[in-house]
Formats: C-alpha cells, structure tokens, sequence
C-alpha cells in the first residue's frame, strides 16, 4: 500500500501548476481533487494506494513546511500560497525525489494534472 501523505499531494501539485501558470496559489479543494486522481489511477494501474490528509496533518503540514507554504483561509475557499521565491525545482527537489517512479507518474500523468486548471 502507498499512502500519499498531503506534503506529497501540495508539492507535487504546484510542480506541473507552476510550471504551466507561474501562479503561485492553489484552491486546496483542487489539490484534493488531483489527489483523488492520481489514488484513483494508481489503483486502477494495480498500485494499492490511498491519500492521508486529514485536518490535522493539514495544520501540521502548513506548521512544518511554513518556510514554503502558507494557507489564506479569507475568502470562499481555502487557498494554499507557494512563497514567491520557491521554484519549479525547489519542489522536485523537496517532494519527489523519495517517491517511486509509479507515483512519479501519476502525479505528472496529464489526465491527472488537468483537474488542477479546472
């Protein structure tokens, strides 16, 4: 069983996201989606998989990786802010270089990536 714990989801959301937008915020509810996505595909490619991402490990996420994200609960929906001086390969460097190829993939796989512009 893989789990995708929500630092593997964010981080590896705004990869293809940044690298398409230069946008630098994301609806979490669009996160939440890709990872849908991409459980989904690992699952029907064989790969037992699950998201882990809860409210508390949100906070702890936001808590620990502060340096990198912040979350603007204002508006109508919760919206995750990648700091302006992090960069495409900062994120591949910090969230993908521990995963396996097969996630790899599914994070990158552009019928996964698509929900993100939605």
């Amino acid at each position: 069983m893989i789990y995708i714990e929500i630092d593997d989801l964010v981080g590896n959301a705004f990869i293809p996201y940044l690298e398409k937008t230069g946008r630098h915020s994301l609806s979490l509810i669009k996160i939440d989606n890709y990872g849908k996505k991409v459980v989904d595909y690992l699952n029907k490619n064989g790969i037992r998989a699950c998201l882990r991402v809860s409210r508390d490990l949100t906070n702890e996420f936001f808590y620990e990786y502060s340096d990198l994200f912040e979350l603007d609960e204002s508006g109508n929906e919760n919206v995750v802010i990648l700091k302006e001086n992090i960069t495409r390969r900062d994120l591949i460097r910090k969230f993908s270089s521990y995963l396996t190829v097969q996630v790899i993939v599914a994070f990158r796989k552009e019928e996964n990536i698509k929900v993100l512009f939605e």
